[in-house]
């Protein structure tokens, strides 16, 4: 069989890696090698996971509440998780009332006009403090600020309701791509059009293929981040991802 044969032959391969976090490191045997003279590149085709990575984690779910007009406060935290607004409404008043408050003395709503988020306290005895550390004020758009009498209080700023806002995949074989000017092995970018909790399966109907940057792969490693490059925590979800690899 002639060189040519044998390039046609290995022409186009699909593999497809899972693994139970935001880093997968697979192991090929023998190792994926490619004839000399010929050029490989690499496309990502699918992911598959769930929508689980959470926008309240133990950096920014603390907030304090006083149920006797600030002589004593209580810390409530909202369990890690994704929340929209409504729900950690739903969370804060469930927390409100097992610390032996009456819930429905203090709500948080979002401002579908402003995008920023309305606190609502309706007895003089109640009072929200969002000056203490890892607070959620930082989601929800507050200053460190003690709201202490009845009234409608809106934040200062946006809801920052979720920091991701790009999930990048990324493959420590493939090279020619950048993230803000800086070379970054990116091989696909993209963000899940389900909500929170549901089943994310992304189908690229554009391949997009980037070179390969070595003649033989015996360890493959990939990883998603979001557009900061920080890991996603898929808290312990399992992550599906389908390549191809074609000679070009």
């Amino acid at each position: 069989m002639d060189d040519d044969n044998k390039r046609q032959h290995i022409a186009a391969k699909q593999i497809i890696i899972s693994g139970d976090s935001s880093r997968i490191v697979t192991s090929f045997s023998p190792p994926l090698v490619f004839p000399e003279g010929c050029h490989y590149e690499m496309a990502l085709a699918r992911v598959e996971t769930y929508y689980s990575f959470p926008n309240i984690t133990i950096d920014n779910n603390k907030l304090r509440v006083s149920f006797d007009g600030g002589k004593t406060w209580k810390v409530i935290e909202i369990p890690v998780g994704c929340y929209e607004v409504y729900a950690i409404n739903n969370e804060l008043q469930r927390l409100i009332k097992e610390a032996g408050g009456e819930e429905s003395m203090i709500t948080i709503s979002p401002n579908k006009n402003t995008l920023k988020c309305i606190l609502k306290i309706k007895d003089k005895n109640y009072a929200v403090d969002f000056t203490i550390e890892q607070c959620i004020r930082s989601v929800l758009g507050f200053n460190a600020i003690k709201y202490d009498k009845t009234g409608r209080f809106e934040g200062q700023h946006i809801v920052n309701i979720m920091d991701v806002n790009s999930i990048l995949v990324k493959c420590d074989a493939i090279g020619s791509s950048t993230l803000n000017g800086v070379p970054e092995p990116v091989l696909y970018s993209f963000f899940p059009n389900v909500p929170p909790g549901r089943k994310i399966v992304e189908v690229a109907h554009n391949l997009i293929y980037l070179p390969i940057t070595t003649s033989s792969i015996s360890s493959l490693s990939l990883w998603v981040t979001d557009q900061g490059g920080k890991e996603i925590d898929l808290r312990g979800e399992k992550l599906t991802l389908t390549l191809l690899i074609r000679s070009c």
